[in-house]
């Protein structure tokens, strides 16, 4: 089932980017703390911690990917138990597993709990607009645009204003999805998805 449709790549990028800098980045985060008593040790724990989350995080997906049930649970059991972008991360690939069977509900809830984990705006721009895709394929309009809504940085808001046009005309709202496509159009965005929100809005204005 094709519920998502070009942001593979940014999963892609984002997955590499934490799997070279994840520690670095959250080890950074915290840095304004540094002149707390026993800020070696802690800094010291929380990169060990963080270097184990990512060495469990391959074998998970990879367990995940292998298509058996064990691996699924095993993913579930890592996301329920994990507190950190990895935990996001497993998510949303356990979202994905779920679309490609189908199982649109248990996708909306691995990415709802995915988005409680993200630890980035990026990270969290993409969860929701994952999570609008897979609401709308669900036929809830308004949870789609309400997540939608939550989405911040400008480089999401052509493919956000896709998915709300979508929800937009789910809901009857012609007017509006014509707004939504237009907007879209006018955003950053890859070419091929200004060619489907053009396509979009020829349909509507007909």
């Amino acid at each position: 089932m094709e519920v998502y449709t070009n942001e593979n790549d940014q999963v892609d990028a984002i997955k590499r980017f934490f799997a070279n800098n994840g520690v670095a980045l959250v080890v950074g985060l915290v840095l304004g703390v540094g002149a707390v008593f026993g800020w070696n040790y802690w800094q010291s724990h929380k990169t060990n911690v963080l270097q184990e989350s990512a060495q469990k995080f391959e074998n998970v997906s990879t367990q995940l990917h292998s298509g058996s049930a064990q691996g699924i649970e095993a993913a579930q059991k890592f996301a329920a138990e994990t507190n950190d972008v990895y935990s996001a991360m497993i998510g949303l690939e356990l979202a994905q597993v779920a679309v490609d069977k189908g199982d649109l509900a248990m996708a909306e809830k691995s990415l709802a709990n995915a988005l409680e984990k993200a630890k980035t705006e990026d990270m969290a721009d993409l969860i929701n607009l994952r999570l609008a895709r897979v609401q709308l394929a669900l036929g809830n309009a308004d949870a789609a645009l309400a997540s939608i809504g939550n989405i911040k940085a400008k480089s999401w808001q052509a493919a956000a204003q896709d998915v709300r046009g979508d929800a937009l005309l789910q809901k009857g709202d012609i007017a509006g999805a014509k707004a939504a496509y237009t907007q879209g159009l006018d955003s950053e965005g890859s070419q091929t998805l200004k060619g489907l929100l053009t396509l979009k809005l020829n349909n509507v204005s007909n």
